[in-house]
């Protein structure tokens, strides 16, 4: 098993698997990988489900989501933190929140946010007028329109928005505290326990591609520009010090694990007895035990 499709996501916080497509990284531990076009957020989640992907990055809450599945996918580590939030109309800024017209995106963490936002202003879910997007772009062109007053979106979007005028009505960290991840590494159960030597191989490759992030980021975001067509540079820097890459998500385990019970009240699921078996950091844990992956 060399050769791989890598499910990913559109956020910032893809980018360690970007980089190391770009840098050669995934070359350099013997895979042949193939980094598809999107063509919406949930083309990661068809991806997965279907088998054309076995690994890659995804939202942090669709594993959450597939718990219950035959062959589930496992959380193995992160991608990329932070960056999250409700971003909301300068003109409807004063308005009531049970009179808010609200975006989001189908099983994605971006509508768990928003569930979590509505809920943290006392408003009822099931009651919200909530329209659903397929692409960020169909949601950025809503809000311009004024066709929904607030909607949730990630990095670098959230700062191309903030430069046209629009406001945070919720960081993300107000309602999930300051520690959470928005995309993690993910692969199949049955893929883990049979290649764990590829497994092994996509984190080194993303551990390598967050060393050169962090060290050089200006230069590690040019390698990568097509993934994020028309986002100045500025905004892009601006961006991923929002939502800075980390491989290393085992201290975020409870910030992961504590959203089955949003899933559960959106009525997506009943909460697990064994909420913490959708993680399986072994393979990362090893890793990181040897010294040239040390940070």
């Amino acid at each position: 098993m060399s050769e791989l499709v890598l499910a990913h996501g559109e956020a910032l916080s893809n980018l360690p698997l970007f980089v190391a497509q770009a840098c050669g990284y995934f070359r350099e531990q013997g895979l042949t990988v193939t980094v598809p076009e999107l063509s919406g957020t949930a083309s990661t989640i068809a991806l997965l489900r279907s088998g054309a992907a076995q690994i890659g990055t995804t939202g942090f809450t669709q594993p959450l989501s597939d718990f219950s599945a035959a062959d589930p996918l496992r959380i193995i580590a992160g991608s990329g933190v932070g960056g999250m939030a409700v971003m909301i109309h300068p003109d409807s800024v004063a308005a009531a929140p049970s009179a808010l017209r609200f975006g989001t995106f189908f099983e994605d963490p971006m509508e768990v946010l928003l569930h979590d936002t509505i809920t943290h202003y006392r408003g009822a879910w099931q009651h919200s007028d909530i329209r659903y997007f397929d692409t960020l772009h169909q949601a950025i062109t809503a809000m311009q329109r004024r066709e929904i007053d607030a909607c949730t979106f990630i990095e670098p979007v959230i700062s191309q928005l903030e430069m046209l005028g629009f406001q945070k009505m919720c960081d993300a960290a107000e309602v999930w505290g300051t520690g959470y991840p928005d995309t993690v590494l993910v692969t199949r159960q049955s893929f883990l326990h049979q290649y764990p030597d590829v497994v092994d191989a996509v984190i080194k490759a993303l551990l390598q591609a967050e060393t050169t992030i962090k060290a050089d980021p200006q230069g590690a975001l040019a390698s990568v520009t097509r993934f994020y067509p028309g986002v100045p540079p500025a905004t892009m820097m601006q961006g991923l010090a929002r939502q800075p890459p980390q491989i290393d998500i085992r201290p975020l385990a409870g910030a992961i694990i504590s959203r089955f019970q949003a899933l559960a009240a959106m009525g997506r699921l009943a909460p697990p007895e064994n909420p913490y078996s959708v993680l399986d950091f072994s393979r990362l844990s090893a890793l990181l035990a040897q010294t040239e992956y040390t940070h």
